[in-house]
């Protein structure tokens, strides 16, 4: 239960995080005059921005939570690294595509799924291609270790 709760809290935090400095970039690089929590679309829908900031923030909590969760497929040791890759990618990208749809970063539409989709698979290849160099130094640095025993 302690591991459940730990996985919520810090994916909660990460997640907030994350979200709150991408709005906050987009919105320095926008130069508005208050700062925006997600796309114009999805802000006219609330009555004020504090409003779409705090379900903006609920959202990006789930996001945060959704990729701390999956990310405990690498910990399975008895599935191989394509195994955790492929169902960790699968459920990431049927859980994120309608969070990213109800924050409204994208219109549900062929066209926009398609691009989100293509955006998402390159953005997963370089985290994955980075977080695998680093684990094969890691592992290189552990048999050196090893070896000097």
């Amino acid at each position: 239960m302690k591991k459940i709760i730990n996985i919520i809290l810090s994916g909660t935090i990460i997640g907030i995080c994350i979200g709150f400095l991408i709005a906050l970039t987009f919105s320095l690089i926008g130069q508005t005059s208050h700062f925006v929590p997600s796309a114009p679309t999805f802000v006219n829908h609330f009555s004020t921005n504090t409003m779409a900031t705090a379900v903006s923030a609920i959202l990006w909590s789930c996001t945060g939570i959704l990729f701390r969760s999956a990310s405990l497929i690498f910990t399975v040791d008895k599935w191989s690294i394509t195994h955790q890759t492929i169902l960790h990618f699968v459920i990431t990208f049927i859980i994120f595509t309608p969070l990213a749809v109800l924050a409204g970063w994208f219109p549900l539409n062929i066209s926009a799924l398609i691009t989100f989709t293509i955006i998402f698979v390159v953005t997963y290849i370089i985290l994955w291609s980075n977080f695998m160099h680093k684990a094969q130094q890691e592992v290189k640095e552990l048999n050196s270790l090893l070896k000097n025993r």
